[in-house]
């Protein structure tokens, strides 16, 4: 297995209130800080989301699978990968780990982007330059 080229590590702190009855980070922030970190990447490229721009990226689909617990305190290290490329879409992979334990996985997540045309509702190829960027990169 080939290790897939990171596009971005972003880290993220812990809050004490992140937690849940059994004393572990919620299951729903999973989602948020791939979330975050997602945004920030797109944003950092110039591709983030502008309704006045007329096209870009929304989010398809997402899905977690959840290996082993983070318990505060800790900060949180997310690293964002290309799982695959197409004509209109792109799937991000996500690893979440604690920032001082990166060798053990908390959880990998995936996110499906689409290139959507914002008025019609409806996909469109990746813009070329988006693509040039992701070319080379995908696991």
């Amino acid at each position: 297995m080939t290790t897939p080229t990171l596009l971005a590590t972003e880290v993220f702190p812990m809050r004490w209130g992140d937690m849940d009855a059994l004393g572990h980070l919620n299951n729903t922030l999973y989602f948020r800080f791939c979330e975050e970190a997602r945004v920030r990447w797109l944003d950092q490229r110039g591709w983030g989301v502008r309704l006045d721009a007329g096209d870009g990226p929304i989010l398809a689909a997402t899905s977690c699978q959840f290996k082993v617990p983070l318990v505060y305190p800790c900060n949180i290290r997310l690293e964002i990968y290309l799982k695959k490329l197409g004509n209109s879409s792109f799937t991000l992979g996500h690893r979440i780990m604690r920032d001082d334990a990166p060798e053990q996985i908390a959880a990998e997540a995936e996110a499906v982007i689409v290139w959507c045309d914002y008025a019609a509702g409806t996909a469109k190829p990746l813009p070329d330059a988006l693509r040039q960027q992701l070319e080379g990169a995908v696991a």
